[in-house]
């Protein structure tokens, strides 16, 4: 698990650093640095399964990425804590972007083991290094914690959910087996992924579905006209062509008729998807989710919610981190799991709403969401810390 990430100098953020648990939320008001630091985290853990010059996703030039334009480094470091809470790493990542050619960057890392304080790779101030992208071919001393660096990383998802693409049939393509892309197009090609792979497991993840929905019977994946997106979505728009794959389709316990993906509603899909991702073969081990609340009821966002901390707790493996402008999503976490994001002139800042003595105060009498509604992000973040002056 990711216990802390440390970004510096990655667009509108000069130096913030967050403490993180296994399932945590980002709030604060748009242009709050909050998807930023959901794309560094993302670029961080793509790291260590692509070349560099892939994980950072989107379409930008240059030093477009680089806090105010400038040729500093963008310097990424997460703290790691292993899967028996014992073992702890720190894993820096250096990117120099160019001007020219677009999309380069070159590297420099360190892997630094904390529990005895033993610097275990270092390639600072050096360029073209890449040890966890090529942790196979790693040998002696090295091997061992660039491999569990690596591990802790690797597997990374990135949602941000759309309804629509969510619905379209999509044609096989073994370049993207068990994957959706980041808007949610392929989820009927994953759902036949994983029902090909293992039906039991399939079967367990259609009686969760049931279980939320109980008035859908069965899901169906049948052949028709499909889509197959001949390009990277995460970099860019997705281009589709038209050939033959599988829809989604809900059978309905009342009725014989089939209702296709397209004309279910935003939150039968969307909790599919959730579902789909945590019923992978290999989940991600970082789930990273924008909004989880648009087109979801609240009463379904406790559904939601409670999949991800039962998946959690199942395997801890998966770490999740959200991004969220709803109390109601906010009042299903606990203060220690919510950060306040905020930008004050130029600069953003983060405060855990844990560490606020107004919000400790008021907890008896109200949820987590209705003091965050109530009181605001700017009495908050300058409220009193616990066992502190107000700063």
């Amino acid at each position: 698990m990711i216990s802390k990430l440390r970004i510096e100098n990655f667009k509108a953020l000069r130096d913030v650093s967050i403490d993180l648990t296994p399932l945590h939320v980002l709030i604060g008001p748009n242009n709050s640095g909050k998807t930023s630091i959901l794309e560094a985290l993302n670029a961080l853990c793509r790291s260590v399964d692509a070349p560099l010059t892939q994980a950072f996703v989107g379409h930008w030039k240059g030093h477009e990425l680089v806090r105010c334009g400038s040729t500093k480094d963008v310097i990424l470091t997460a703290d790691i804590l292993g899967d028996d809470r014992r073992e702890r790493f720190q894993y820096m990542l250096g990117c120099r972007f160019h001007a020219e050619p677009q999309r380069q960057a070159v590297v420099s890392e360190e892997v630094f083991r904390e529990s005895n304080q033993e610097v275990i790779f270092s390639s600072k101030g050096q360029s073209d290094s890449h040890v966890c992208a090529n942790h196979q071919n790693i040998v002696g001393a090295l091997r061992d914690a660039v491999q569990k660096t690596h591990r802790y990383l690797s597997g990374v998802h990135y949602y941000r959910w759309d309804a629509r693409q969510l619905a379209l049939p999509a044609a096989p393509d073994s370049s993207r087996r068990f994957r959706m892309d980041p808007t949610g197009f392929g989820l009927a090609l994953c759902l036949d992924d994983i029902l090909g792979y293992d039906r039991d497991r399939f079967m367990r993840m259609e009686a969760r579905f049931r279980g939320i929905f109980p008035e859908i019977a069965s899901i169906k994946l049948l052949p028709e006209v499909a889509y197959k997106a001949v390009n990277d979505a995460s970099h860019a728009v997705p281009l589709l062509n038209v050939t033959e794959g599988k829809g989604i389709y809900f059978q309905f316990a009342d009725s014989t008729a089939l209702v296709p993906a397209s004309q279910a509603s935003d939150g039968v899909l969307m909790v599919l998807a959730y579902l789909t991702v945590l019923s992978l073969p290999k989940p991600p081990r970082v789930l990273l989710v924008e909004e989880p609340e648009n087109g979801i009821h609240p009463a379904r966002l406790q559904d939601v919610l409670k999949i991800l901390r039962d998946s959690i707790s199942e395997r801890n493996a998966t770490q999740v981190l959200l991004t969220t402008h709803s109390p109601y999503v906010v009042d299903l976490f606990s203060p220690e799991e919510v950060t306040l994001c905020r930008r004050e002139k130029d600069e953003i800042t983060t405060k855990k709403l844990s560490e606020s003595k107004m919000v400790r105060d008021q907890l008896d009498v109200f949820s987590l969401g209705e003091i965050w509604t109530s009181e605001g992000d700017e009495r908050i973040a300058n409220a009193e810390p616990v066992g502190g002056a107000t700063p």
